[in-house]
């Protein structure tokens, strides 16, 4: 699903804070790679939840904090991907389990 750039910027907090339904992750992400506006954004406040969470923790190294936002995209990405995967298995089990069963079935009956 399409959102818009107004749409994209109320979602990237509860992006940041692991709080997006997996539609909403899919059309935040789409989003994101397609509008840059929106995407510096997501820059902005991810350095600056980063370099806060940096400080609260007394951590004094150096982050590259550019490269740990497109490290937690592509992660986001992939749990995408793990979750329709696990999908599509579990019904194709299902849909194989009931097809096994049919055959079982005209087996029993035609012997």
């Amino acid at each position: 699903m399409e959102i818009t750039c107004q749409q994209a910027e109320g979602m990237v907090s509860r992006y940041i804070d692991r709080n997006l339904s997996l539609n909403e992750l899919e059309s935040f992400l789409e989003h994101i790679e397609k509008c840059t506006a929106c995407r510096e954004e997501l820059e902005t406040n991810f350095i600056v939840y980063k370099a806060i969470q940096q400080l609260s923790e007394d951590d004094d190294s150096e982050m590259d904090f550019r490269l740990l936002l497109s490290e937690d995209l592509r992660n986001a990405r992939n749990h995408i991907r793990k979750i329709y995967l696990n999908r599509f298995l579990l019904i194709g089990g299902a849909v194989g389990g009931i097809f096994l069963l049919f055959i079982l079935v005209i087996f029993l009956i035609l012997r």
